[in-house]
């Protein structure tokens, strides 16, 4: 059995890094190529560090995870009603946003090109939005399990830390301290939704499923703001 602290450290060595990465490629690095450059290495590393922790530290090996019928289903109704809920929300408080600075932020780092943003659109629905799930609902759930020793504890931290590198990128993209407080709830409860799902199924691909219907939604909107 892995000890807390083995855990522990196995979190620290993940958790914060997507927050690290927002921070330093929308605030701090100017220059596009960088901040591309230092993005995907973070990507690097969230990827490795849990697969590399999984059969060197817990000395286990590959194995396949067949998603259930039942957890489809659950993926699909769950992904169709938040999408719904964020594109309500969207049209509510359209009017409330800096579009003005949040446009700015998007366009300097290249999505006013329309072939980057579909490239982009299709990275984070089919590729981000996986490996999220593999780091957030796999690694950090099932370590904070072990930390909490309870799963509805370990379903609320695990869904915090994925909460916050998405409060900092709203933050930073011209949100206002109130809807980002708004947004980070949603956030919140989409990722507790996630990461109960893999507790109850035990597969990320029903997570995911769920995630990157949501993600549909968010570029969606991120097309009527830019085109």
């Amino acid at each position: 059995m892995e000890s807390k602290k083995q855990s522990i450290i196995a979190i620290l060595l993940v958790g914060f890094i997507p927050s690290i990465s927002v921070i330093f490629g929308i605030k701090i690095i100017d220059d596009e190529l960088t901040s591309q450059i230092f993005f995907f290495s973070c990507k690097l590393w969230i990827f490795l560090v849990p697969t590399l922790w999984y059969l060197r530290v817990d000395k286990n090996t590959i194995s396949k995870n067949i998603p259930s019928k039942e957890g489809i289903q659950m993926a699909l109704l769950t992904g169709i009603v938040m999408s719904i809920i964020i594109l309500i929300t969207w049209f509510i408080f359209e009017s409330t946003l800096d579009m003005d600075q949040m446009i700015g932020t998007l366009q300097s780092k290249g999505f006013s090109n329309i072939n980057l943003y579909i490239f982009g659109m299709l990275y984070w629905i089919f590729l981000n939005s996986l490996l999220e799930e593999y780091v957030f609902r796999w690694f950090v759930t099932t370590k904070s399990v072990i930390i909490f020793g309870n799963d509805i504890a370990a379903i609320i931290f695990s869904a915090s830390l994925f909460t916050l590198h998405h409060a900092i990128a709203l933050h930073l993209f011209g949100f206002f301290w109130w809807q980002t407080i708004l947004a980070s709830f949603g956030l919140l409860s989409a990722a507790a939704i996630w990461s109960w799902l893999y507790i109850k199924y035990r597969s990320i691909w029903i997570c995911w499923l769920s995630h990157a219907i949501c993600d549909v939604a968010v570029f969606g909107i991120g097309y009527m703001i830019l085109f």
